[in-house]
């Protein structure tokens, strides 16, 4: 067996993170890419564009709601000036939309329409590129490092499991998926399909932007998915994490339907109620499954290919090999919590409770 179960690593757990850890060198020849890339790694970069970007949709919101309170008084001839207080959240909720006058020309149709079928190919091309390349690591792995490493430590009549594989491709920090490596093969590695994915976290502010364009306040849902996406994809790049590799895929699947729905809408194509129910329990399950294959992770030990010396010396080393590497785990799961209770509290609202209203 290349890959043990055990106890996570107590010295990498008890440690603190040593934030002054050099920042991997750029995946990018091109200059600009590179200064971009060096940028983005510095954590106050994704921290202030999250703080500001989640101040301002919550100043703005009591804007977009007294927009719409306004709208409310004029098509129902009331005289009285309403605040907020006047409303429960239930009338709050069904109140119409005030949209700005950019939001009803054609243009900003034609844009947010372009916007979700980009985001739609990005988000396909990402999680089919993604796969392909933990499978083509995994097969340079099969292929070519492994069976030259059982042949120096003279092991002989050996099996992989593809579990094995699996795992050692994820974690080797040396010829894993992390690694430049399967780049001199032809494919993108976690680093370059990772950052590209951190950087998408940015552009997906647009998403926001258009709500409250259109005249609705942004819920504390999108708010905080939003800002807690940069800061969990820059840990997970800025301190190459092997699990990083799950928000990549899972997120970018998700991210595919998501927008593929988004763009039908656009396009005043109705979507049968049960698609989108199904969008949303698949959100909650990525961030179940997702969260909990990031924890077991640090139970993962795997081959130290970097120290091969014999068969009767073969060492094995944590997944989660430092304190840096543990960091973005922790970070992810406290940022994965309050998201489920948000989207679970979401999916009753929607769903369920709408349900039982159309029973009565």
């Amino acid at each position: 067996m290349l890959v043990k179960f055990g106890l996570p690593n107590s010295k990498v757990w008890k440690s603190l993170p040593k934030f002054n850890t050099p920042i991997p060198p750029s995946p990018f020849s091109n200059e600009t890419l590179t200064s971009l890339y060096y940028l983005s790694m510095v954590v106050t970069t994704p921290l202030t564009i999250a703080i500001i970007y989640f101040s301002s949709v919550h100043f703005i919101n009591p804007i977009i709601r007294k927009r719409q309170i306004k709208k409310y008084n004029k098509i129902n001839n009331i005289h009285k000036n309403q605040t907020e207080l006047d409303f429960t959240d239930a009338q709050l909720k069904k109140l119409p939309p005030a949209p700005y006058e950019i939001a009803t020309t054609s243009i900003f149709k034609i844009f947010v329409l372009l916007h979700n079928v980009f985001l739609c190919i990005y988000s396909i091309w990402t999680f089919i590129g993604m796969t392909s390349s933990i499978i083509s690591t995994m097969d340079l792995f099969k292929g070519e490092f492994l069976p030259d490493f059982f042949s120096s430590v003279q092991i002989e009549n050996y099996s992989l499991q593809r579990l094995d594989i699996f795992f050692q491709s994820i974690c080797d920090s040396q010829r894993g998926i992390f690694s430049r490596i399967i780049t001199n093969e032809g494919y993108h590695n976690l680093e370059i399909f990772g950052w590209w994915f951190y950087i998408s976290k940015f552009y997906e502010v647009i998403d926001t932007i258009v709500i409250l364009l259109k005249g609705k306040p942004s819920s504390l849902l999108q708010s905080y998915h939003h800002a807690g996406a940069m800061m969990c994809m820059w840990a997970g790049i800025r301190y190459q994490s092997p699990p990083i590799w799950i928000f990549v895929v899972f997120n970018s699947f998700i991210h595919s339907l998501m927008y593929f729905y988004f763009s039908l809408s656009c396009l005043k194509i109705r979507v049968p109620n049960i698609f989108k129910r199904i969008l949303t329990s698949l959100q909650i399950t990525q961030f179940v499954i997702g969260g909990s294959i990031a924890i077991l992770h640090s139970f993962v030990w795997i081959i130290d290919t970097s120290n091969i010396v014999s068969k009767d010396n073969l060492q094995m080393i944590s997944c989660i090999s430092t304190s840096d590497q543990a960091l973005p785990i922790i970070i992810n799961v406290a940022y994965l919590a309050p998201l489920t209770a948000l989207f679970g509290a979401f999916y009753i609202e929607s769903y369920l409770k709408k349900n039982k209203k159309v029973k009565k």
